[in-house]
């Protein structure tokens, strides 16, 4: 049996990462994309992939990546591959997406909420993540380790008046003095399993100001 990835409670991004998402008019114009929950065998190579939509696909060459490491495992990740119609696809990039989970607040020495660009929200259709795009100041400077880190904060679960439950999280951000010379695309994904709320609602400080978006869970 393939065993889950520990999810993670903080990420962080270096400053000299470059947008593996942003595809624009380059060689993965034409291709399809899905999040995905990709499985590896003992070679450490993804034979096949669960999109967020149920559907289950196999990797036709197999896809290795150097992030790749475990056999046996199970990644959360964006795939980018050529449909060749069928339940068999052609792999062409595939990029980790990490899965992060809520950590209390007395768990940081200080909260920081420093800016970022908010893209989207949402929830896959199988009810397995809450998904969140955005993008992050960067820019390279010679000899500079310096990096993001991204966390959630978790800000209790309320009651509401029709009785069902609200989860609120903050999006914790540490710019960690990266220069903000331009902006690269990153996703995030929330587990949902074992979440006991009807709804979420995150809370995301942009450059046009705190932001709320509310998510469906039930």
């Amino acid at each position: 049996m393939r065993k889950l990835l520990p999810i993670l409670a903080l990420m962080a991004v270096t400053a000299c990462e470059t947008d593996s998402y942003d595809t624009g008019t380059g060689p993965y114009s034409y291709t399809q994309a899905d999040f995905v929950e990709a499985h590896t065998d003992a070679e450490c190579t993804v034979t096949d992939v669960e999109t967020d939509d149920g559907t289950r696909l196999t990797l036709a060459p197999k896809a290795a990546a150097g992030w790749i490491n475990r056999p046996d495992t199970v990644y959360r990740a964006l795939l980018y591959y050529n449909d060749r119609g069928g339940m068999s696809v052609e792999p062409v990039a595939i990029s980790p997406v990490p899965v992060l989970i809520p950590k209390s607040e007395a768990e940081f020495e200080e909260v920081l909420t420093d800016p970022v660009r908010f893209e989207s929200a949402w929830i896959g259709k199988n009810g397995k993540y809450a998904n969140i795009g955005m993008y992050l100041k960067n820019g390279a400077v010679a000899g500079n380790d310096m990096r993001h880190t991204i966390a959630l904060i978790d800000k209790g679960t309320t009651v509401n008046a029709d009785r069902t439950t609200t989860a609120y999280m903050l999006l914790y951000h540490n710019q960690g003095g990266v220069p903000e010379y331009y902006s690269s695309r990153y996703y995030i994904s929330i587990a949902c399993d074992g979440m006991e709320a009807d709804s979420l609602v995150i809370a995301i400080n942009t450059y046009d100001g705190m932001t709320e978006r509310r998510l469906s869970l039930r």
